[in-house]
């Protein structure tokens, strides 16, 4: 009986295996083809930064006449900082969110926040998100930034409106949107 689960287990295995090889063949590399190029936040958004000639990316997504790139690179430690300085003329929007990996834990979250919690405090306690260390601030975003369901979910709230519970892939997710 062993051996069959070792053997079903190791089919698994190879059928896993080879699915990400396919993922992995679809994923294309480009490379920059004039001296310079700027590279933005979003299609026609604000500058972020210039890569030259050569300069290889991976495509994530492309759209219309865009493309969105990976780069991979190397930069200076201490230039870098967990938390976004940014004007409020950097982005169209500006949102707090909390993830969780349960419906029950979000369901709970929305019910403190509706007894009037704070929602960077319950971001801070509860969410397993990178942004929790900052009470959950996403910082200054324009369309074309973030997953295309969240982008419509936090365009769709007012000010100070939270968000219905989304789920998207491995969690469940609950958004304030502050601009």
């Amino acid at each position: 009986m062993k051996l069959g689960r070792i053997i079903f287990e190791l089919c698994i295995i190879t059928i896993l295996l080879t699915q990400l090889s396919v993922l992995l063949a679809q994923t294309r590399t480009l490379y920059v083809n004039v001296p310079e190029e700027n590279l933005r936040n979003a299609p026609n958004g604000r500058k972020l930064g210039t890569v030259t000639e050569g300069t290889d990316m991976m495509v994530l997504y492309e759209k219309d006449n865009w493309v969105k790139v990976q780069i991979t690179g190397w930069i200076w430690k201490p230039s870098l900082t967990t938390i976004k300085k940014s004007s409020t003329a950097d982005g169209e929007f500006r949102a707090l969110h909390i993830f969780v990996q349960t419906k029950a834990a979000a369901e709970e979250i929305l019910v403190e926040l509706s007894a009037g919690k704070d929602f960077g405090e319950l971001a801070k306690a509860r969410s397993k998100s990178p942004s929790a260390a900052v009470g959950g601030d996403l910082g200054y975003f324009n369309k074309g930034d973030f997953n295309p369901v969240f982008e419509n979910a936090i365009s769709a709230l007012q000010i100070n409106q939270v968000s219905p519970i989304i789920e998207a892939g491995n969690g469940f997710n609950i958004f304030k949107r502050i601009k």
